[in-house]
């Protein structure tokens, strides 16, 4: 009986630790399923922006920079989302933030100038593939809004002072977001 008060304690600790650990690991991995899903959505976004490039090379004016920007960006958020299955460290979010900020600038300036620019704006096979991309952007903020409610999620179980002490043993960092 003497045993009963700490073996007691103990097993609450213990179950804490578990309860703690679990949930953890539960809401980290959402995120990451989140991830996954933002990624698929950003390659199929990807292979039609490349068909776009393609496509945009040959109908555009020779010094137009539009289809040479718009591969060298695809390919540079092709590369992250190869090398990191999961979130991808800060500089390197930030860097593929940027890629994508510049990729939608350029897609909204190509459909600006297809609404402006007649001989563009009749073409029936660019204006289905801007269609696609357009579904595929759509897509793409759908996947990066509830990734980054995954990610904000998990990292708000991680401040709470007790939580902190066991993702720090069993090695649970906060995410990083998409902007």
């Amino acid at each position: 009986m003497e045993y009963a008060v700490p073996v007691g304690i103990l097993v609450a600790v213990l179950t804490w630790i578990v309860a703690t650990y679990i949930k953890l690991y539960h809401l980290r991995q959402e995120a990451h399923y989140a991830w996954m899903r933002w990624g698929q959505a950003t390659q199929q976004r990807n292979s039609y922006l490349l068909e776009l490039s393609v496509y945009l090379s040959g109908s555009l004016p020779q010094g137009d920079v539009r289809p040479r920007r718009l591969k060298r960006l695809t390919d540079d958020t092709q590369r992250v989302l190869a090398l990191f299955r999961d979130p991808p460290p800060n500089d390197e979010l930030r860097h593929l933030c940027h890629a994508e900020r510049k990729l939608r600038d350029i897609v909204t300036g190509t459909a600006r100038a297809m609404e402006t620019n007649e001989g563009i704006n009749a073409d029936a096979e660019l204006t289905e593939l801007m269609n696609h991309v357009s579904l595929c952007l759509f897509r793409q903020d759908e996947s990066t809004r509830i990734y980054n409610l995954k990610a904000r999620t998990y990292n708000f179980a991680l401040q709470s002072p007790g939580t902190q002490w066991v993702a720090g043993a069993f090695g649970f960092s906060s995410l990083n977001t998409l902007n």
